[in-house]
């Protein structure tokens, strides 16, 4: 929770600081375009929930602790949809990076990728991260995929909660999938 807490206000630091956190040099892959305005309604609605407590509860304290806690969720959740900004996939020289929010954060060596292709893959799986079927982690947005990652051999990928999976195929979604196929295979080694 805490390790949660320093990454939501990291994203925020760095929208005052007006950059993301991809290295110089790295490309970076978005991916939140379809859901964030999904994560803007819901937080145009926060101060509809501050007006309700305000006319409902009759208790001043009551609705004092109410609005220091509707505060602090408004916070959290303005950081969360910042790291729908500031956290996008990448690749670098050495490593494809790919994320979700501040919870999901994959590496996986250059080295390692044998092909990368632009592939729509509808998911039936719950949840953003998943594995749809064995070998293969999915990180969707709406339940979708449009690239495919095969990898040379098995990687083991921590999905805390969930344990550690073995994955030869990683697939995931990009806002511009055409651009990040191109900017992955520009960076993949010559012996890949």
């Amino acid at each position: 929770m805490k390790g949660q807490a320093l990454i939501l206000a990291r994203a925020l630091s760095l929208v005052f600081r007006r950059r993301i956190d991809v290295p110089p040099g790295d490309a970076a892959i978005h991916y939140s375009r379809g859901i964030r305005p999904l994560f803007w309604v819901m937080l145009a609605v926060n101060p509809v929930d501050i007006v309700l407590v305000e006319v409902v509860v009759k208790s001043v304290p009551v609705r004092i602790a109410l609005l220091v806690l509707e505060i602090l969720g408004a916070l959290a959740f303005l950081a969360l949809v910042a790291t729908l900004y500031k956290y996008p996939h990448s690749v670098g020289k050495d490593e494809l990076r790919v994320r979700y929010l501040s919870s999901f954060d994959c590496r996986i060596p250059l080295a390692s990728i044998d092909s990368v292709r632009q592939v729509s893959r509808s998911l039936r799986t719950r949840g953003t991260v998943s594995v749809p079927e064995d070998g293969v982690l999915a990180v969707g947005i709406s339940q979708s995929t449009n690239l495919s990652v095969a990898l040379r051999e098995p990687l083991l990928v921590d999905l805390g909660r969930k344990g550690t999976v073995e994955i030869t195929q990683l697939d995931f979604w990009a806002d511009e999938p055409r651009d990040a196929v191109a900017a992955i295979r520009e960076r993949l080694p010559a012996s890949v």
